[in-house]
């Protein structure tokens, strides 16, 4: 299960590290806003930008169980379930198959408004390697 909320905006790093640290997350070494925490033998992962938060765990109960365990700290967050989330400026979705679709259309939108003319399609480096 994903979710997203929007609640942190304003909130001080270093209590957010600390709160998610005592609920026994480790942050990652390479990105400093991703917290993990294995749970019930699989990966709990937390993101976080300023105001906007995704948790994922492959068990719902264990998302609702970190969301109250975070809004007893922070209060009550705006979540949205489900499998497509807006993170980021980003509209992100888990179609299944261990696949993810990442839409950027309002930013393409957004420059054509100023008369360029975009691209709409890009391969990944992960695409390329799964015609292998």
């Amino acid at each position: 299960m994903d979710v997203s909320s929007r609640h942190y905006y304003g909130t001080n790093y270093s209590l957010i590290v600390d709160t998610l640290k005592n609920l026994g997350f480790e942050l990652n070494q390479y990105d400093l806003c991703v917290a993990n925490k294995t749970i019930n033998d699989r990966q709990c992962a937390i993101v976080w930008h300023v105001d906007d938060n995704k948790i994922s765990h492959v068990d719902a109960d264990v998302v609702e169980d970190d969301i109250s365990k975070i809004e007893s700290k922070f209060g009550k967050m705006v979540v949205t379930r489900g499998d497509t989330h807006d993170f980021l400026g980003m509209r992100v979705t888990f179609p299944g198959d261990r696949k993810v679709h990442i839409d950027t259309i309002q930013h393409v939108e957004a420059i054509e408004d100023f008369g360029e003319r975009q691209h709409y399609e890009t391969n990944s480096i992960l695409k390329d390697q799964q015609k292998k």
